[in-house]
């Protein structure tokens, strides 16, 4: 039996579904919503009813997923291995100065940067004392007489998984109905879009009949979101080719301002051009890692052109 706790969420999206797969004794909870009171509520008053359930597996470490984890320490806490190496590189600053130098000489303000490099002292907080167990791709949960499996789908995070049950696919933020996911590069040398683009085609070749989100409704046309979203990044990248064709050369950020958001760039809030930023840098990698566009590093600054 699957259930869904709809868990109240700040912003546009509103809600993060967790999901609930109950098979005979055992139970399987998927993500824990954001670290808030109302969120709070809804997962002690399933707790209180249900108990607590045998598994939690958190698709990806961000904070509407992971920030209840610790309401769950009788449960066994699953997340994915190269998830949980990251986290744990994120709160002792690992490539942290790399990243921000990195970040600098692409043309980024540092007043922005600050904003970013803040997650430390919040998740060693978040996360403290909270023992998880690493799985990977291919581990299988068994839930009654059935068996979970964990799909292992980088992109949006290094190591987001999803959860295959039956012809169910519990997707977190992997594969969303209504809008992209976002994609942003998390280490100088990463190549996340080329494997988000890889996870999609992963994803496109099981069979799935359902797709349980983590943001929206559950739907079914699988193939055909998966190339709307293709189609959308495939986009992208040419925008970013036809900017410096008009350009001749530009920074990151540069390329940034340029590109036709849902809104002109001056009008985003300070949250959403660090989404924006990212996925330049993950857009711009994918082109760089392929040829299609050439870096010119002169030390204290990177540009980009054709």
């Amino acid at each position: 039996m699957i259930t869904t706790l709809s868990l109240p969420m700040p912003g546009p999206l509103k809600h993060i579904n967790s999901y609930v797969i109950r098979d005979g004794d055992d139970t399987l909870l998927i993500d824990t919503g954001l670290p808030i009171e109302d969120d709070a509520v809804v997962l002690k008053e399933f707790i209180e009813k249900s108990g607590y359930p045998d598994y939690v597996l958190i698709t990806h470490y961000h904070p509407d997923h992971i920030g209840q984890a610790r309401l769950f320490k009788k449960s066994r806490i699953l997340l994915n291995q190269e998830e949980l190496q990251f986290i744990t590189d994120v709160i002792e600053g690992v490539h942290e100065r790399e990243m921000k130098d990195y970040l600098l000489r692409n043309g980024f303000p540092e007043n922005f940067l600050q904003r970013i490099f803040s997650q430390r002292a919040f998740f060693k907080e978040l996360l403290a004392d909270i023992e998880f167990e690493g799985v990977k791709d291919g581990d299988k949960i068994v839930i009654g007489g059935n068996e979970a499996e964990v799909i292992w789908t980088p992109g949006h995070t290094v190591g987001h998984s999803c959860v295959k049950y039956g012809e169910n696919l519990f997707c977190g933020d992997h594969i969303l109905p209504n809008v992209t996911p976002n994609v942003s590069l998390h280490a100088p040398y990463d190549d996340p879009l080329g494997r988000y683009l890889d996870s999609l085609d992963k994803i496109e070749k099981l069979e799935i009949n359902t797709i349980y989100p983590a943001h929206g409704e559950p739907f079914t046309n699988v193939k055909e979101r998966i190339e709307e979203i293709k189609q959308h990044h495939f986009h992208r990248l040419q925008e970013i080719i036809d900017i410096l064709k008009k350009k001749g050369r530009a920074s990151a950020f540069e390329i940034a301002m340029n590109i036709s958001w849902y809104r002109k760039w001056d009008e985003l809030s300070n949250f959403d051009k660090q989404l924006a930023m990212g996925e330049t840098m993950a857009h711009i990698k994918y082109l760089l890692y392929r040829d299609k566009i050439k870096e010119i590093n002169e030390g204290t600054s990177i540009t980009y052109t054709l």
